[in-house]
């Protein structure tokens, strides 16, 4: 008998979560994987989630052992979530019958979370004309700029099939810590940091997934400098874990390059005065910028940039760093958007003495 996920008298009403598990992640296990995806949710919630029955796939129910195949659908039915904020602005910057390319803001969460059901990029592309809309690749929650959506199906499947094959390119802009002087790349896998107690944080290990980032510097200054971020591969807060062991963490990440601290008292109390204090901004300055992708049903070749937003402006302006105008930073970053791994004055690989150990 497969048990009920509607909740017993006396108990909050469920709403339920859908998670697409990451293609990576085959041979996980299931309550493993949730621990990592639901950073903010605690294990002993979670294992009590399987207990109930309320983590699915499609009509069957999840033991927390199972071992995941990658690409399944989850349901997990949790708690709803207390009052959510309005839902920003979200500009759409390209828009057919096939895809529509957002410039998401940096506090909108891409899919429901544990503490974000309703206020998601997901809940706004599903209320499109024409739609529903389905992300094809994701950001952080706090990381504005661009995102490609397509039709579910063929259409979705295509532009995923691009970023999981790396034939697109995508540039960020990043303020972070520190004189940046030289073009920089950084070849060092990634795995969750086991002794942090932040779950959801990457680390550098010799154990990990393959990463690969380029870091090429617009405006070079102390106490920070603005630079071009080329992720090579997809790994989770793959540039901002690389940036962290470069010694040039992102001005505001509460995660990378401060002590735990600043997260954990986040999560416990949002953003308050001390925090402001130690961190200068309630988000990590990393905006995606630019775009090049081929269009899933016609083959057209297309590039899409965004400005940076005002709060990253304003972020450079308190450290006096020159950020360009927009038409000075989209050919910038044009210039260098065919560059590849192994072009870059600096590398760093595995046993490499440069960057934090």
């Amino acid at each position: 008998m497969i048990p009920s996920p509607e909740p017993g008298p006396g108990d909050p009403l469920l709403v339920p979560l859908t998670i697409q598990v990451d293609p990576g992640a085959r041979g996980l296990r299931a309550d493993l994987y949730l621990a990592g995806r639901l950073g903010r949710i605690s294990r002993a919630r979670i294992q009590a989630m399987f207990g109930r029955g309320h983590v699915r796939c499609g009509d069957q129910v999840l033991r927390a052992s199972r071992r995941l195949h990658g690409d399944e659908l989850l349901t997990v039915y949790k708690p709803a979530p207390p009052q959510e904020r309005p839902m920003p602005h979200v500009p759409v910057v390209f828009r057919d019958r096939d895809i529509v390319v957002v410039d998401k803001p940096g506090d909108l969460t891409v899919h429901p979370t544990a503490n974000a059901f309703t206020r998601t990029l997901t809940a706004f592309l599903q209320g499109l004309d024409g739609g529903p809309f389905h992300p094809a690749h994701r950001l952080d929650r706090e990381t504005s700029g661009l995102v490609i959506c397509g039709r579910p199906g063929p259409v979705s499947a295509a532009l995923k099939a691009q970023f999981s094959e790396r034939t697109t390119r995508k540039i960020y802009v990043a303020l972070v810590h520190g004189p940046f002087d030289a073009a920089t790349e950084v070849f060092l896998p990634l795995d969750f940091a086991r002794s942090s107690p932040i779950r959801i944080k990457m680390e550098v290990t010799r154990d990990g997934a393959p990463a690969a980032s380029t870091f090429l510097p617009l405006w070079s200054g102390d106490p920070a400098s603005l630079i071009a971020c080329i992720p090579h591969t997809g790994r989770q807060h793959q540039l901002r874990a690389h940036l962290e062991w470069c010694d040039h963490p992102i001005c505001g990440d509460k995660i990378y390059g401060v002590p735990p601290e600043c997260f954990l008292e986040f999560i416990e109390t949002g953003w308050t005065p001390e925090l402001a204090g130690r961190l200068l901004f309630p988000r990590h300055m990393l905006h995606a910028a630019f775009l090049r992708i081929t269009h899933p049903v016609s083959g057209e070749p297309l590039e899409f940039f965004t400005d940076v937003p005002a709060d990253l402006r304003a972020a450079c302006a308190h450290f006096g760093v020159e950020c360009p105008p927009a038409e000075v930073l989209l050919e910038r970053l044009r210039s260098v958007g065919d560059l590849q791994p192994g072009n870059s004055s600096e590398y760093s690989r595995p046993g490499s003495s440069r960057g934090r150990k």
